[in-house]
């Protein structure tokens, strides 16, 4: 018992150390900061940054793993509103992100930004989307005909998040909301179209 309180309290610190070393690359450019000023930053030595990650990198995919852009939590707290589309129902898992930057945008900017910018993270960005898939293609199991149609719907909604973060990036006078709802609404028009022809 000691031992998994033990796990799950270094768990917890070591996403709380990454969210704010993230915080802190992402404000000042991962090039230009070393660990070790990373960890000043953050009020730890070089030892401590090192006992949790291998590398700044490693901080920073820790950080995009335990952000708290988990949509399937989210769907599997959700319950269908009477007459909601399946698409209507995923655009709402985002809404924490959404006010999550609009209450700090240059943040959120920064950190997309970085992830965008360097390769390694992105790679790490897109696996951990892929995790994410499956995650949300289950908790969206209980609203689809079938897993198929729950694995593609999670597919769409994460394609069009990504979609919308880097059109948000290009687009500073608009906000994720705007954004993120034009990207929704634009696919809820072709699923009506293809409705028509079917």
């Amino acid at each position: 018992m000691g031992n998994v309180v033990r796990d799950r309290v270094r768990e917890k610190m070591k996403a709380e150390l990454a969210q704010q070393a993230y915080a802190v690359f992402a404000e000042r450019g991962m090039e230009n900061v070393t660990a070790q000023q990373a960890a000043q930053a953050i009020g730890i030595s070089r030892a401590t940054f090192f006992r949790y990650f291998s590398s700044k990198e490693d901080a920073v995919v820790t950080a995009l793993r335990s952000m708290n852009v988990h949509f399937s939590d989210m769907v599997a707290s959700m319950s269908s509103h009477s007459g909601e589309s399946l698409l209507e129902l995923l655009r709402r898992s985002f809404e924490a992100t959404v006010v999550a930057a609009e209450q700090d945008p240059q943040s959120m900017r920064g950190r997309i930004e970085l992830v965008w910018s360097t390769p390694a993270l992105r790679a790490s960005w897109q696996e951990s989307r892929r995790e994410q898939q499956m995650s949300l293609a289950q908790a969206l199991s209980p609203f689809c005909a079938n897993r198929r149609l729950a694995e593609t719907s999670a597919l769409l909604a994460l394609t069009l998040f990504d979609h919308a973060l880097v059109r948000w990036l290009d687009s500073p006078q608009r906000t994720l909301r705007e954004v993120l709802d034009e990207a929704f609404d634009f696919a809820a028009m072709i699923d009506d179209k293809w409705a028509v022809k079917s």
